[in-house]
């Protein structure tokens, strides 16, 4: 009989690999594979392995949430929004608040990530769900950066829905003649 800790060791590796082919689908296929994800919520189920203790299976997942918001799909952003699937990214954040590992940063990748393609909907949805824990941070500028990006998106959306934008030269696209 095989004990049980090589029963677990093997599942673990299969659900590893099986998280790892996923990120592999969404690099190579995006917007195909993203729609069967969304109909079969296959990512909340695969983000519930970042509440295990293996370290490698938490990664795998945080990669798969990277891939799949670098995809920057619309319909995935509001799927992850309305399933408020980073509670367990933040959770996490919370746990390696004040270690400096490899999970810790992974999670500040991602939402630097998130900062510099300035994907508005997801910066909206963490920002005014988790500004309290992010404005607890003081060890790394991506955090304090992520809320300057929201309030700047904010500002912006507030002089569009105004019409000043269009006299202000220094809101017109880059490279506009």
């Amino acid at each position: 009989l095989v004990c049980e800790a090589e029963r677990k060791e093997c599942w673990d590796t299969a659900r590893k690999h099986i998280v790892e082919l996923l990120s592999l689908c969404v690099e190579q296929h995006g917007q195909r594979i993203m729609t069967y994800m969304l109909r079969n919520d296959v990512l909340p189920r695969a983000l519930k392995l970042l509440a295990q203790r293996d370290k490698h299976l938490v990664l795998c997942a945080l990669r798969l949430l990277r891939q799949c918001i670098g995809v920057n799909e619309p319909q995935c952003n509001k799927y992850i929004v309305k399933k408020d699937l980073f509670a367990g990214v933040v959770s996490l954040l919370k746990q390696h608040l004040h270690r400096n590992n490899l999970i810790n940063s992974a999670i500040i990748e991602l939402f630097d990530f998130l900062r510099t393609k300035n994907i508005k909907a997801l910066i909206k949805y963490l920002v005014e769900h988790y500004r309290a824990v992010y404005e607890g941070i003081g060890y790394v500028e991506t955090f304090k950066q992520l809320i300057v990006r929201y309030e700047q998106n904010e500002e912006y959306e507030r002089e569009e829905a105004n019409g000043s934008l269009s006299s202000d030269p220094s809101h017109q696209a880059w490279g506009a003649a």
